[in-house]
């Protein structure tokens, strides 16, 4: 089912949005300096393409609390218009089969709703801490990029 890598994305890499994972999702709010200041220039360089720039529902879980804090992280997901999409029937089939095909189990869950929300929308780059493990997800989707936001 995968159809390729992500050094495959060829001629679609100019049409891609960008999803954010929970760190990095975070990291706009209240990460590490570096690390808000790369993902932040990520976005900059995407509304600068008018391409999309997004989070899947499901990220919400891993970073919202309840918390005074989450405040900071709503309010920044409306200052960068960051679209959050929603974890239907479709992205949960394909989240599945990409779990299934790097034989990961649930705790990759969240992650493989990223990728699958990627894969579905004909590509994205993926700005994520773990690339090792988003790769693998990746490895098995088209046109998805995966950007270390660790690393700078």
């Amino acid at each position: 089912m995968g159809r390729g890598k992500a050094e495959r994305t060829g001629a679609s890499a100019g049409r891609l949005m960008l999803l954010l994972d929970s760190e990095a999702l975070s990291s706009i709010a209240h990460g590490p300096a570096r690390r808000r200041e790369r993902v932040r220039a990520l976005i900059a360089e995407m509304r600068r393409r008018e391409r999309p720039v997004g989070t899947v529902a499901a990220v919400l879980a891993e970073v919202v609390r309840g918390w005074p804090r989450d405040a900071a992280l709503f309010a920044r997901l409306r200052r960068e218009r960051v679209q959050v999409y929603s974890v239907d029937s479709r992205v949960g089939v394909r989240a599945g089969q990409l779990l299934g095909a790097t034989r990961s189990g649930s705790e990759q869950a969240i992650d493989a709703f990223v990728v699958a929300v990627a894969d579905l929308a004909g590509g994205a780059i993926i700005a994520s801490v773990d690339p090792r493990e988003m790769q693998r997800l990746a490895g098995h989707a088209a046109g998805v990029v995966i950007v270390d936001i660790a690393r700078g």
